[in-house]
């Protein structure tokens, strides 16, 4: 299918999709890990849980794209639950940006004026240190010779 000529209803039903198989693959992971006798010890930041669903969406868009800066309109695709035209304003994101700011401080989210956002070079930096894999997170289960 060509996302870029689908109708807003048609890419959420298709994100949704995607969503849906990528936590269908996180579970056959844990499975996995659990089977070998690895155990998830992480815990999700604190200040992941402090985000809205559409806060932790446009943090996830401007990571992904870092260090480029990505367009207003290529964002509002990207936040769930504006499917209608009607609630599809660009003036939204201003709104969410300024929540995030004030949840995560003012360096957060750069502006690119007349352009969109990208996220500021500190965070992304801190979240890629977050993000990348240690030993601390995966620790392996003692095995009884039972089983």
């Amino acid at each position: 299918m060509d996302m870029s000529k689908a109708r807003p209803s048609e890419r959420i039903r298709f994100q949704q999709d995607v969503i849906r198989q990528q936590d269908e693959l996180i579970d056959l992971l844990k499975g996995a890990l659990a089977a070998a006798g690895l155990h998830m010890e992480g815990k999700p930041e604190p200040w992941l849980s402090e985000l809205t669903t559409q806060e932790r969406a446009l943090v996830g868009a401007l990571f992904a794209r870092f260090p480029r800066v990505v367009d207003r309109y290529d964002l509002l695709d990207s936040l769930p639950g504006y499917s209608n035209a009607e609630d599809r304003q660009v003036q939204i994101l201003n709104v969410i940006v300024h929540r995030i700011r004030r949840k995560l401080g003012e360096d957060a989210i750069y502006t690119a004026r007349g352009q969109g956002f990208r996220l500021g070079d500190r965070f992304y930096a801190e979240l890629k240190s977050k993000s990348a894999p240690s030993e601390e997170i995966i620790s392996p289960e003692p095995r009884s010779a039972f089983g």
